[in-house]
């Protein structure tokens, strides 16, 4: 049995978003199209995004993105 931990081999920056970052993000740079500015509606929206649908998933991608434009 291997104890090693598992390690991440790939993950993109803009799916990786902690909502709460997203929300600090967002107010700092004033970006106002988020769905929802109350964190668990926000995770609650983003979880929707595993519906099986694709066009539903990239949709979240507008605001990951959208709060990442500056340095």
């Amino acid at each position: 049995m291997n104890t090693l931990p598992k390690v991440l081999l790939h993950d993109h920056l803009d799916g990786g978003l902690w909502i709460e970052t997203i929300l600090d993000l967002a107010e700092a740079q004033g970006y106002a199209l988020l769905p929802e500015t109350d964190e668990q509606a926000l995770g609650d929206w983003f979880y929707q995004g595993d519906s099986g649908s694709l066009a539903r998933y990239l949709e979240s991608f507008q605001h990951t993105i959208g709060v990442m434009q500056t340095a």
